[in-house]
């Protein structure tokens, strides 16, 4: 086809009192408005309707470039394809990984809790080095140059759940028609498997945990960590429950937590009676972070309003020193999801009622949940449980 532009006239076309068009060739021209701004347009007919599609802006779109993407969608049409069609299926393309992963959880009928473990994760290890990338370009080598690495350092649960996540991603794409395969399909195949799962390092010797709770009471770190870390054991929660716990949770006055049912694992509201102890700390965390939603949060979420990182209280148990040496104690014996284990352990082997351990962990069964259910949660057992279950551990500091 013969072409009529030059880059100089162009470059040199002025603005006029209406818009105007200055014909390249093919229905390729250059629209000129009011105010000099100029544009590569297409007039074209599709199914005997005519129609216009813009390419660009001169200069950021130069003419020799205008005419290769005139080309295309000339060929489109002569194809009886519209190429406003292809345009917006190439601007979707230009979106990132990350937004298309939220869309995709979008879909999915997901807890609140649950959903914000997902997203972080993906934020954490994903989004950064996958939005670098078109998503129609990324290839099952890139994720595993991803995703392996994370395997390699211990974390293959993680490498896992990511997978997972770019697998689902990707069929997201493969839906909408955006992309032909699915380069995550089988990637999982490729990555280590998980270790088999085991109980988390917890302590069952008497004299080992006092020695761990006197290093708790004395631990140099961040206040609200060591609150923190001092209430765990009085309430047996789940760390995700002591980070993100807020101050509506809380009823001094009636001596009681209750998170509601999605912050929970097993979707049931959950009612933790406190003990005298569990009183006097959240008492102290109180003049540092009343007027803030969390109950506990460090310096930076002092700062910021965001809870606890995931990883704070593991590594603050890590951190706890003995009395005796100033060496740290808790790496490989405790984990902050251990204090559970550790007193689920004890309490059963101090002859209290296995249903009000089960109901204070929130982890009974069903049919277990529907027996006791119908004697209020065992919730004044519950009571005394705690309060007896945290004068013994009062006890064990005292001893040496």
């Amino acid at each position: 086809m013969q072409r009529k532009l030059t880059d100089a006239k162009v470059k040199h076309l002025k603005p006029k009192d209406r818009g105007y068009k200055t014909a390249d060739g093919g229905g390729l021209y250059v629209f000129t408005n009011t105010k000099g701004t100029k544009s590569f347009r297409y007039d074209f007919k599709h199914q005997d309707k005519y129609a216009t599609i813009t390419l660009g802006q001169y200069p950021n779109l130069s003419l020799s470039e205008a005419r290769k993407l005139h080309e295309k969608a000339y060929n489109e049409v002569l194809n009886n394809i519209d190429p406003r069609a292809q345009k917006d299926a190439e601007k979707l393309l230009e979106k990132p990984f990350s937004f298309y992963a939220q869309e995709m959880m979008s879909t999915q009928d997901l807890r609140p809790t649950t959903a914000k473990k997902k997203l972080a994760k993906m934020e954490r290890h994903l989004f950064k080095p996958l939005d670098t990338k078109p998503v129609h370009l990324i290839t099952a080598v890139d994720l595993l140059n991803l995703l392996k690495p994370i395997a390699d350092k211990g974390k293959r649960e993680t490498t896992k759940d990511l997978a997972t996540y770019c697998r689902q991603t990707f069929n997201y794409l493969l839906s909408l028609q955006l992309i032909e395969n699915n380069p995550a399909a089988t990637i999982a195949e490729l990555l280590p498997k998980p270790k088999k799962s085991a109980n988390f390092a917890h302590i069952t010797n008497p004299k080992e945990l006092a020695k761990l709770l006197r290093g708790i009471d004395t631990y140099e770190g961040d206040i609200s960590i060591k609150q923190a870390l001092q209430l765990m054991p009085l309430v047996m929660l789940r760390p995700y429950n002591i980070r993100f716990m807020k101050w509506e949770y809380v009823d001094i006055e009636n001596r009681l937590i209750t998170i509601p049912a999605d912050e929970m694992k097993m979707e049931r509201e959950h009612k933790i009676p406190l003990s005298n102890q569990a009183i006097d700390i959240l008492n102290q965390a109180s003049y540092l972070s009343k007027k803030n939603e969390y109950v506990f949060l460090s310096a930076y979420g002092l700062r910021t309003g965001k809870p606890m990182s995931e990883n704070t209280l593991n590594q603050a148990v890590i951190r706890i020193k003995d009395e005796q040496t100033g060496e740290p104690i808790g790496r490989g014996i405790m984990t902050s999801h251990g204090f559970r284990h550790t007193a689920s352990t004890m309490l059963n082997e101090l002859g209290y009622n296995s249903d009000a351990i089960e109901l204070q962990l929130a982890h009974a069964s069903k049919d277990r949940i529907r027996a006791t259910y119908n004697k209020a949660e065992l919730l004044p057992e519950r009571t005394t449980m705690m309060q007896e279950w945290a004068d013994y551990l009062d006890e064990l500091k005292g001893q040496t």
